[in-house]
Formats: C-alpha cells, sequence, structure tokens
C-alpha cells in the first residue's frame, strides 16, 4: 500500500482518502483541499504499512474517511476494528460485496477484466471508469502513471482478498452513488446500500471527481 499526501497545510483536521484500483496521485491532484490535510492511500498488493498509516492519523484532532469504488472493501477490512479513529465514514461508488452478481461487480466481468488485461485493456476500463470518451479525454491528461503489469498483479490481489473474506459489517456512515457507473451496475450499488440511510445519489460516472472543486466540498456534501 502506497500511502502519499495529497495535501499538507499543517491542520490538525485530515482526510484520508483511500483510492480505488490502479491508481496512484495523478487523478486527484487537480482537487484543492481548504482546511483538511489530504492523505491518500493506493495500490493495495501489500497492506503491512497499516500501524504506520494509523498512526499517522492518531496525530490529528480529527479524521475523516472518503473511500472509493475497491478502497470501500479495504478500508473495510483495514479499519474494522478502529472506526474512533473517524468522525465520518464516506463510502462513494463501492460496496462491501465488491464481487458479487446482485450487489457488486459481477464475478464473470471481474474475471474478465482480469483476463483481458494489458494497456488496451486498462485504457477501455478507463473510459468505461470515466463514462464514456469526453471524459476519458480530460482523465487521460492526469491519468495514472503506474505499469499495467503492476496494476494486473493488484487486481488480482484484491481478488483474493475479496473472495477470502466475505464482509458482514459496516463502517460508512454516509454513501455516494453514481447513477451512470459503468463499473459498478447501478442497480446493484442500489441493492448493495438498501437500507442505507445517508444516501445521496448523483447523475455522474463511476470516477465522478471532477465534479468537486475541493475535498471539502466532498466531506460536506447535504445528504437531505
Amino acid at each position: 500500500m502506497k500511502i502519499k499526501y495529497l495535501h499538507k497545510n499543517k491542520s490538525t483536521k485530515l482526510i484520508l482518502f483511500m483510492s480505488g484500483w490502479g491508481c496512484d496521485e495523478m487523478p486527484f491532484m487537480r482537487i484543492n483541499s481548504d482546511d483538511y490535510d489530504v492523505l491518500m492511500c493506493y495500490d493495495y498488493r501489500d497492506l503491512s504499512q497499516i500501524q504506520e498509516l494509523k498512526e499517522a492519523l492518531k496525530a490529528y484532532q480529527e479524521c475523516h474517511l472518503i473511500a472509493w469504488s475497491l478502497g470501500v472493501f479495504i478500508s473495510s477490512i483495514l479499519f474494522k476494528d478502529d472506526q474512533e479513529l473517524f468522525q465520518t465514514c464516506l463510502a462513494i461508488n463501492g460496496s462491501l460485496s465488491p464481487i458479487d452478481d446482485e450487489k457488486g461487480i459481477p464475478s464473470a466481468i471481474f474475471q474478465g477484466t482480469i483476463n483481458g488485461l494489458n494497456e488496451k485493456g486498462r485504457d477501455k476500463f478507463f473510459m468505461r471508469m470515466c463514462g464514456g470518451r469526453s471524459g476519458y479525454a480530460d482523465f487521460v491528461e492526469h491519468q495514472p502513471q503506474r505499469l499495467v503489469e503492476d496494476q494486473k498483479e493488484e487486481l488480482i490481489c484484491l481478488q483474493n482478498m475479496i473472495l477470502k473474506e466475505a464482509i458482514t459489517w459496516d463502517i460508512f456512515d454516509k454513501v455516494l452513488l453514481s447513477s451512470r457507473d459503468m463499473i459498478f451496475p447501478f442497480k446493484n450499488l442500489e441493492k448493495a446500500w438498501e437500507n442505507k440511510s445517508q444516501k445521496l445519489i448523483f447523475n455522474l460516472p463511476h470516477f465522478c471527481f471532477s465534479e468537486w472543486r475541493s475535498w471539502d466540498e466532498i466531506l460536506e456534501v447535504d445528504m437531505s
């Protein structure tokens, strides 16, 4: 797991952003932060840095979790017994059952993504993630600078983790879902969070971060 500050403003308040698969900091550098330090985690092939991460969180007076895509699953694993670290926990376009025909990504599609993962397959995935050509044209200017071999290895590691451990708990108090999600079928996301009271639906694609100017805006989205 890579741990990187996106913003370090000497704040006493922190946003921890648990990214999705295949990313690095590049797609998120354009999002500003007004009142928070922002710490990002990505590349989940090795989770042994978790104690280092938790120590970093404890240095702040106030911490908030924003988890996106497969980062929702990873956050649930890493912070199952440490929910007190966070004032709020927000899940965006992810599921507690991320490989699931009814509540996540259908298993055949997940396996097919792994089987077809080369540079062309990755670019096709990113285009779907961005909702089509127009969103992808903007994304590609700031796309992750990672080798496809690393990304494939990470996706296989994530698949193994997901199939090994079924999550029966929920650390999240708020959920944002995108109705134009082409990675997690939207009907599956609705099913996954059908009992969540603090839930908001946006007319956005899976990669929805072009919608916001700052991390503060994401944290302060009105759920009413």
